[in-house]
């Protein structure tokens, strides 16, 4: 214990000397027109100077190694930049061969496979005669068919992702189309309509109307040719069955849009009679009322529950005013005891539209409207096509 104290001694001394020897008295001597100055430099000056020396050196060395990191860094995204743009030149350079390529192949028609592909691009980079005999002989040069083939085997896969992106998408239309037409289907079910009845019904109509077109058509749009049934490898299975399900789709839409499935009245209104037997209200005796009866304000607009032309206009026996609108398929909505027509017989009303004014003529006990929906003339439960509307908005 004593040694390490003597040890401790001797090491302070030391220091306390070299202190001493550093950190000194000092005087700076100046010399002027023969005359001699002393300036005393004093201990705590000297370390203050010490100490400031020592911090400028540290913060000149810090900044100058930040500067030189800088640079640094913006030398290797200068490098990374030109990386890129030389990047981007080579990827629209291949997407520029790509679609010179796929163009050539459309063109080609029989020739346009992938087994060809080689020769043909091939052709576009060597003298053809040459290229054919390399070809027969199975020597094909690799410093002239590199990055031809390199091209190749990336096209190849580029196909084979778009045709995975296709069967991707069609997978999807499939499935979207599918829940619309349940969606559809039900709604229809909620009229009481007979779906397969309806739907042979609009397939005949369009193929009328096709028919029409293609006699009477502008010349832009006619079309012909020879028939060639498609190849199978042109069009799968699938494609054909989505082909027909959109198709089904399109005729449900036709129909649904051809229904009177809309409130004929824009403002709250009462019903004060539905469809079907009842107690006639001037006779006191059963009786069938074709109709539904909707009451609402005085003056209220009547307006028409879909798109439609209207085929009637005028007075008709109980009825008192009244107006029908055919909407197509067979379905026609029928507005009676109007105070006021608003529209023509041969006028085209979109849904909505004001067509009327509600009244109480003809065999009526009071302001209200008198609406029928008739298919083939014969009526049937607006109740029923007012419930599937409310179906068909809650699917918008």
């Amino acid at each position: 214990m004593a040694r390490h104290t003597a040890k401790k001694s001797k090491l302070g001394k030391w220091l306390h000397a070299a202190f001493g020897r550093l950190f000194c008295k000092r005087s700076i001597i100046i010399i002027s027109d023969h005359k001699t100055q002393h300036v005393p430099f004093s201990v705590s000056f000297q370390m203050i100077a010490l100490v400031g020396v020592l911090t400028f050196v540290t913060w000149a060395s810090y900044s100058t190694g930040s500067y030189v990191a800088a640079q640094q860094v913006l030398k290797e995204k200068d490098k990374k930049i030109a990386f890129t743009q030389l990047e981007n030149e080579r990827v629209g350079a291949e997407f520029t061969l790509l679609k010179r390529d796929l163009m050539k192949l459309a063109k080609d028609g029989e020739k346009g496979k992938l087994g060809d592909y080689a020769q043909m691009v091939a052709e576009q980079y060597s003298d053809e005669k040459a290229v054919n005999s390399e070809l027969k002989t199975g020597e094909v040069s690799n410093v002239d068919y590199n990055a031809v083939f390199d091209r190749i085997d990336y096209l190849e896969n580029r196909m084979k992702e778009l045709q995975d992106t296709h069967e991707q998408m069609l997978a999807d239309i499939r499935s979207t189309t599918s829940g619309k037409i349940k969606e559809i289907e039900s709604v229809l079910a909620a009229t009481g309509m007979d779906k397969k009845m309806l739907v042979q019904k609009a397939e005949a109509q369009q193929k009328r109307e096709a028919a029409r077109k293609e006699k009477y058509g502008r010349i832009e749009n006619g079309r012909g040719g020879p028939y060639q049934p498609a190849k199978s490898t042109m069009l799968k299975q699938k494609d054909t069955e989505l082909y027909f399900d959109l198709k089904r789709l399109m005729t449900l839409h036709d129909i649904v849009q051809s229904m009177p499935i809309n409130k004929p009245l824009h403002t709250a209104y009462r019903v004060t009679s539905g469809f079907g037997t009842r107690v006639d209200p001037f006779r006191g005796s059963l009786a069938f009322h074709s109709g539904m009866d909707m009451a609402a304000p005085f003056g209220t607009k009547i307006v028409a529950s879909t798109d439609g032309r209207v085929t009637f206009t005028g007075y008709k026996g109980a009825y008192g005013n009244m107006v029908d609108v055919e909407h197509g398929f067979g379905f026609v909505s029928r507005y009676g005891h109007l105070s006021k027509i608003l529209v023509k017989t041969g006028q085209f009303v979109k849904k909505g539209q004001a067509i009327a004014v509600q009244g109480s003529t003809g065999r009526s006990t009071g302001q209200h409207l008198h609406y029928e929906v008739r298919y083939n003339n014969k009526p049937l439960n607006p109740k029923n096509f007012l419930k599937a509307g409310e179906n068909v908005r809650s699917l918008d």
